[in-house]
């Protein structure tokens, strides 16, 4: 008896420590403008105001009068409020006095469309350029990424909700990315999206309605939740695009897809230079039984990993193709390119999801078709 007493303990301190960081992560830090070197920026509060801060204590209340310049002096930055000097300094903190306080930031060097944030900001010189950091609650972050990377493509709310868990397990999977450069995600595609606050309705209400929702594998582990726009019909084992087996990225039928946005691409490449680029591989373009399987590539039976043992991924990406879902066929002194899905094929279809929601499904059911073997976790 006390051995299974003991053992239950352990199971539940495993799952406790898979989810507690999940539950009681209040804040992460993001790095904005991450690929540009800005050296000078206009910080203005848009709702509710903020304190700056320097760090020898200095400290100002700003409201939605104040606009503040911040402009990098190599190694230390300078702050002049409403055109007056008020300082200079290494690091300034600009941090909200009220729950939903936001503020727009706006690059002046260079020029580049301002966005907005909530939350707090922390400003530094750091390789003769601002190192701007949004500290910013969960969950204001994980609904800023849904707006950022799915905006446009539907008003489903249920669709939002799914897309904010799958933004979630990201975000829990990958902590620690930046942890040696003093934050946790930057705001590209490297790691996710992040333009902007979420101010649309359908993606708040989809976002904070997933709060502490994960979604774990057979062993309570967060699973890595990948996801491409549309996958044209069939999605694509992890395995066959990197070479590593994952038991909830396996191949699914996606009848959801067919049809939907990005469903269905042409490419036209000239003939020769298909066949040159198979040459500098190595393939002997000059045998007709091999020229032939180049000119009449086909998957029409079936998704194919390599095409003569070139790997389809790598075609994909060197052609430029929205998918390795194709079909090859010679078209006078070109070669037609004709393609389904846009995207890796891995994990969940976009469109296809949008589709199961439309229909009606639960978001639970549209994770658990694309994610094999998993379950939606609230903590």
């Amino acid at each position: 008896m006390k051995k299974i007493f003991l053992i239950l303990i352990l199971i539940f301190t495993f799952s406790f420590n898979a989810f507690s960081q999940a539950s009681s992560l209040e804040n992460v830090r993001i790095r904005i403008f991450s690929d540009k070197n800005i050296e000078e920026v206009l910080f203005i509060p848009s709702f509710g105001s903020y304190f700056l801060e320097t760090e020898k204590g200095e400290k100002v209340k700003l409201n939605r009068t104040s606009k503040v310049k911040i402009t990098d002096l190599d190694g230390q930055v300078e702050i002049k409020i409403n055109d007056t000097i008020f300082q200079k300094t290494k690091k300034i903190t600009l941090t909200a006095s009220g729950l939903k306080s936001f503020f727009q930031i706006k690059p002046i060097k260079p020029q580049i469309a301002e966005r907005r944030y909530e939350d707090c900001l922390e400003i530094s010189s750091k390789n003769k350029s601002l190192f701007i950091i949004n500290v910013v609650k969960t969950d204001n972050y994980i609904a800023g990424v849904v707006q950022s990377e799915t905006w446009g493509a539907t008003t489903n709310v249920d669709f939002f909700k799914i897309q904010a868990i799958c933004c979630r397990n990201y975000l829990m999977n990958n902590l620690e990315k930046h942890a040696s450069e003093g934050y946790n995600l930057c705001d590209g595609v490297h790691c996710q999206a992040y333009k902007t606050r979420a101010n649309k309705k359908e993606v708040t209400e989809g976002a904070y309605k997933s709060k502490g929702e994960v979604i774990v594998d057979s062993e309570n582990k967060i699973i890595e939740t990948l996801f491409h726009s549309n996958s044209g019909g069939v999605t694509v084992n992890a395995k066959d695009v990197w070479g590593k087996e994952v038991p909830y990225l396996v191949s699914v039928e996606d009848s959801f897809s067919v049809g939907c946005k990005n469903y269905q691409w042409e490419k036209y490449i000239k003939l020769k230079d298909w066949l040159n680029y198979f040459r500098h591989k190595g393939i002997n373009t000059k045998d007709k039984e091999i020229e032939d399987a180049l000119l009449n590539f086909s998957q029409e039976n079936g998704r194919k990993t390599d095409i003569l043992g070139i790997p389809l991924k790598t075609v994909r990406e060197d052609f430029g193709l929205k998918s390795t879902y194709f079909n090859v066929q010679k078209w006078g002194s070109e070669v037609k390119l004709t393609g389904k899905g846009y995207g890796h094929g891995v994990g969940m279809s976009q469109k296809g999801a949008i589709k199961m929601c439309e229909e009606g499904y639960e978001y639970w059911e549209v994770i658990e078709h694309y994610f094999k073997g998993v379950k939606v976790i609230k903590q």
